[in-house]
C-alpha cells in the first residue's frame, strides 16, 4: 500500500473512477462515512472523530484499512 499512490488518484479521479473503485471492496458503514468525509469532502481527521461519535486514533486506525482494502482494488503500476 503506497498512501502517496492512493492521495494522488483522488486528486484527479472522476465520480466514475471512484464508483469503479467503491464497486471493489466493502466496507463497513462507518469506513463508508470515514472514506466519504476523508477522501470525497476534504473534512480532517478531528472533525470526522467528531461526527462519527469516536476518537481521532480510531479514525486513523479506519483510514489503515480503508488504505489496506483500496491498495489491493487499484491497479499494480507497471
Amino acid at each position: 500500500m503506497c498512501i502517496k499512490r492512493i492521495n494522488q488518484f483522488f486528486k484527479t479521479a472522476t465520480r466514475a473512477d471512484v464508483n469503479d473503485l467503491l464497486s471493489k471492496i466493502i466496507l463497513t458503514e462507518r469506513q463508508t462515512r470515514i472514506f466519504e468525509m476523508f477522501y470525497l469532502r476534504d473534512m480532517n481527521i478531528g472533525f470526522i472523530a467528531d461526527s462519527v461519535s469516536c476518537s481521532p486514533s480510531v479514525v486513523n486506525e479506519e483510514l489503515n484499512t480503508i488504505r489496506s482494502k483500496i491498495g489491493k482494488a487499484m491497479p499494480q503500476e507497471t
